[in-house]
């Protein structure tokens, strides 16, 4: 906001033309919406900590959800030439909150479509194993450095190479917060390139009520 405000401040003193005025105000309100997104990611993982949405847990099906939402992308994801791999295994359900895994999963698939190159290929899977229901991205892009990987779930934390791309760094900070909500596991992996970011919901039924 203060960075907003003294811009403004030397646009007043500086701009001289219409053109000048116009650019400034269009700067201005790309950052205030950017500023708002931010706000409203912050209060949405406040309140998904707070296990506000507890209450409305419900069985669903994960399968379908994840099918619905990987529809959602499939235009972006073509428009930049990748190779779109899905792995989703039909009928799994899992208790939760439909809205906010959706959103989740979501955040997975802009994570890479904002962190690696058009082209580079996107695996989404869902799975259950060992009396878990896994679901995943994975991409084969430049990937996150071993020591940095289980950092970038946290607020306002960015790679040195993301910086100066889009984003608020809160992307997977709320991915974070829904699986905790659902007492999911997260895990991100991957090798010298690529990286694999899974949510892992458990067998059981979590607690539609008391403590988060």
């Amino acid at each position: 906001m203060t960075r907003l405000r003294q811009r403004l401040e030397a646009a007043s003193l500086n701009a001289k033309t219409a053109e000048d005025h116009a650019a400034v105000i269009d700067d201005a309100l790309d950052q205030t919406d950017a500023i708002l997104a931010t706000f409203s990611a912050l209060l949405r993982i406040a309140q998904i900590e707070a296990g506000a949405r507890r209450e409305g847990f419900a069985q669903f099906d994960l399968s379908a959800t994840c099918n619905a939402v990987l529809d959602a992308y499939r235009a972006s994801l073509e428009d930049e030439g990748r190779t779109l791999t899905a792995d989703i295994a039909p009928g799994l359900s899992v208790r939760g909150d439909r809205e906010l895994i959706s959103q989740a999963l979501s955040n997975l698939i802009e994570n890479v479509l904002r962190h690696t190159p058009s082209g580079t290929p996107v695996g989404i899977g869902l799975h259950e194993a060992g009396g878990r229901v896994t679901m995943s991205v994975s991409d084969e892009g430049p990937g996150i450095p071993e020591a940095e990987r289980n950092k970038v779930f946290q607020r306002f934390y960015r790679l040195e190479g993301s910086r100066t791309t889009p984003g608020n760094g809160l992307g997977l900070s709320l991915v974070l917060a829904v699986a905790d909500l659902h007492a999911a596991e997260t895990e991100a992996k991957g090798g010298e390139r690529g990286l694999t970011i899974s949510i892992s919901f458990p067998a059981g039924m979590p607690p539609t009520g008391g403590e988060p």
